[in-house]
């Protein structure tokens, strides 16, 4: 027995400790702000979409807590609660992935909010930014929403990915919750879901790996990024697009395709121009807008407007929106003066001006 006392005497003390150190840990990790990437945004806000189509969507009423606050609406995308229109004010609703959902970057600073301070207080703007959504999942989501939000301008952000299948990090993510709902596994979602310091433990676990798989699979910053033709791109930009001029042209609704670059190159050396211009053809032979960002962020060094390869800091996001803002103001307001905030160049920004955010 007084064995048996020593050592419950001695796992109690290794529990106590271990629990202490675990307190100690998380506390720092709040404190701190430590990275926990994109893993713990989608963890708390992505869910399994009931449209086959979507395949996953954000969770309406959700929020979390990562590099920055979250918040999802009960409408189901970032941002406050909607309201009904206000006479005489425009609302603008901004369809996009991740880089319109602002990853990293505070919901004031991401591309939408800050579209709409550049265009005044006659605008209003929506984010309807899903991560991992691409072109099709983007049209589909505006089809759906269309006639709810009744906007009378839509924009596109458009990454160069954004052909690809439905085969993003958050569509694997909803089905592994999917398969999470009992056992061992649902226990290790629950604490990864509220301690940060677990996942931040998680993150840089599983990050050397995924980085790994990643360069394995395609490296699509160092040559071609689709291995489709020429012909067989046109063909999905075509129908995709086709399909927005469907669905906006009818309601009288303004289409713009705002097309962001790779942040992964010298702009000096970008070697994605012709792909850009394939995309802006393809707007235009569906009577779409389009508006090349690219020479806005070209007077810039390419690390100092982004977070990570694909994801503009807030910095980058103000480039974006003015270059987007310039695209859209005769459109809105034919006739009139532009206002002084536009009146500036887009090459003229500094990054003193803008929050400082850290990413991977």
């Amino acid at each position: 027995m007084k064995r048996l006392g020593r050592f419950l005497s001695s796992a109690a003390l290794s529990l106590a400790s271990i629990s202490a150190a675990l307190l100690v840990g998380e506390a720092v990790a709040r404190l701190a702000g430590v990275s926990v990437g994109t893993v713990q945004i989608n963890r708390g806000v992505v869910r399994t979409s009931p449209s086959p189509k979507l395949g996953f969507e954000l969770r309406p009423n959700s929020s979390v807590a990562a590099e920055v606050d979250y918040r999802i609406n009960g409408e189901g995308f970032r941002g406050p609660a909607l309201t009904e229109k206000k006479e005489g004010v425009r609302r603008i609703a901004v369809f996009g992935d991740s880089i319109v959902f602002g990853y990293w970057v505070a919901e004031r600073d991401a591309f939408p909010a800050q579209l709409g301070v550049l265009l005044g207080p006659r605008v209003e703007t929506l984010n309807l930014g899903v991560p991992g959504y691409n072109l099709d999942q983007e049209v589909e989501n505006l089809r759906l929403r269309v006639d709810s939000l009744r906007p009378d301008v839509v924009v596109f952000g458009f990454c160069l990915n954004d052909l690809d299948g439905l085969l993003s990090f958050e569509y694997g993510l909803t089905q592994k919750r999917r398969e999470a709902r009992s056992g061992p596994r649902r226990v290790l979602e629950s604490l990864l879901s509220f301690s940060r310091f677990a996942a931040w433990i998680e993150y840089r676990l599983t990050e050397r790996d995924a980085r790994t798989r990643f360069a394995e699979a395609r490296n699509p910053f160092g040559g071609e990024l689709y291995e489709a033709t020429p012909a067989a791109l046109d063909s999905h930009l075509d129908a995709s697009f086709g399909a927005l001029a469907a669905t906006v042209t009818p309601r009288g609704i303004k289409a713009l395709i705002a097309i962001f670059p790779i942040l992964g190159n010298k702009f000096e050396n970008y070697p994605y121009q012709d792909l850009h211009t394939r995309v802006g053809k393809a707007a235009a032979r569906a009577g779409l807008l389009s508006v090349d960002l690219l020479p806005c962020f070209a007077p810039y060094g390419f690390r100092d407007v982004r977070v990570d390869v694909v994801h503009p800091n807030p910095l980058g996001h103000r480039i974006a929106a003015h270059a987007a803002a310039l695209g859209l103001f005769d459109e809105l307001f034919p006739g009139e003066k532009k206002p002084a905030a536009l009146e500036r160049s887009c090459s003229t920004y500094r990054a003193e001006e803008f929050a400082t955010v850290n990413g991977y």
